[in-house]
């Protein structure tokens, strides 16, 4: 097979569109894929900037004036809720002269004013004022508007994406809406409770990869074993998305709650292609994983928590000193470990994908899954 051809970013083999079509037969994709700046420009053009990619909880913007920033593949992005209560997003760079207008998050004003040389911009991205453009010849007022990304609210979350020809959320992840409703029914009503950011020194398909398997869960996540049943573990797969499910059981060491209730689960949503949701028993608070690629080796991690409740309980703070302390670091350690592992003489370039005939709760026919997408995608 022809290698692509990525000009000045240097050239890789892509995979066999029918790479792990056979989960059970299954090697990972080569250990270069991880490691790789060819591999990364091209992902950042052909999958970043071409998919939907899950940035925010929908509640970060919910006010008129209300934005948020993010970082993604190079790119600074506002997402803006308009004075007219539409949600916006735009590239975060003046027409002018390219300064980022605004960073963090908060209440802009009713015009968004670059610090450079105070050109301002209504929310809806139309320039609405340029010192000196009367006396410049010829100045094209509606060419220096902000320029524009798609975004969509889906589900409770806010995603964007980079090519104006896309399709919808739906489109991309089908049927994954109902799903997550089913889950968490009080997902439009949560609020941001925690946040950890990282910048991890993974590729973030290490992450994915770690976030696709529950065979690591009894050696590495001794307090979240302990609060699932692992026979009664679970791991469906649909079109651009994965879901995790399991009975419940409160425990000392993760969650607690009352099991008298019965019913109780774990659920843990994969989206193609680099965000996860997690709904812990109860389905009336999420945690996510969001995914800010910066290069080969190092992805920027929002690690959201959310909970119905602005005022939070002695239990919930507890919780949250257990995901920062605990489950977080756990899998942060693994996903770093693996990527120094992948540079080794000593790895042999692929690893066997450990997928049981009985698709058990240790099976890994979720990391099969997500490389026969990645093939796919090299060929769509």
């Amino acid at each position: 097979m022809p290698p692509s051809n990525l000009g000045s970013q240097g050239t890789f083999e892509k995979l066999p569109v029918d790479f792990c079509a056979n989960p059970e037969e299954a090697y990972t994709i080569p250990a270069t894929y991880y490691t790789s700046p060819s591999v990364f420009a091209y992902e950042k053009d052909n999958i970043f900037a071409k998919s939907w990619v899950c940035v925010a909880h929908g509640s970060e913007v919910r006010e008129a004036n209300a934005y948020i920033t993010r970082e993604i593949i190079g790119e600074s992005i506002i997402i803006v809720r308009g004075r007219d209560m539409l949600l916006r997003a735009f590239y975060n760079v003046c027409p002018h002269r390219g300064h980022q207008l605004l960073s963090g998050d908060g209440k802009a004003k009713n015009v968004i004013t670059c610090p450079y040389h105070a050109w301002a911009f209504k929310l809806d991205g139309e320039l609405a004022h340029a010192r000196n453009c009367d006396n410049v010849v010829n100045f094209d007022k509606e060419n220096s508007s902000l320029v524009q990304l798609k975004v969509e609210e889906y589900a409770g979350f806010i995603y964007i994406n980079m090519d104006p020809n896309s399709g919808s959320v739906e489109d991309q992840l089908p049927g994954l809406g109902d799903k997550l409703r089913e889950a968490c029914p009080v997902i439009d009503d949560l609020h941001l409770a925690a946040r950890f950011v990282s910048r991890t020194q993974a590729n973030w398909k290490s992450i994915v990869d770690n976030f696709q398997e529950c065979y690591h869960c009894p050696t590495a996540h001794p307090g979240f074993s302990d609060s699932i049943k692992i026979e009664a573990y679970a791991h469906n797969l649909y079109p651009n998305w994965s879901l995790q499910e399991s009975e419940a059981k409160s425990s000392e060491k993760s969650f607690k709650f009352d099991e008298s209730q019965g019913g109780a689960s774990y659920k843990g949503f994969w989206l193609w292609p680099c965000s996860m949701f997690n709904v812990p028993p109860g389905g009336n608070f999420m945690t996510v994983i969001y995914e800010f690629p910066v290069s080969a080796n190092e992805t920027m991690q929002h690690y959201d928590i959310y909970f119905l409740n602005k005022e939070l309980s002695e239990e919930q703070q507890r919780l949250i000193e257990w995901y920062r302390d605990v489950f977080r670091p756990e899998d942060l350690n693994l996903v770093e470990s693996v990527q120094k592992g992948l540079q080794s003489r000593g790895y042999r370039g692929k690893g066997r994908i450990m997928v049981d005939q009985q698709r058990s709760g240790i099976s890994e026919h979720g990391i099969s899954h997500f490389h026969s997408l990645l093939a796919k995608h090299q060929h769509a």
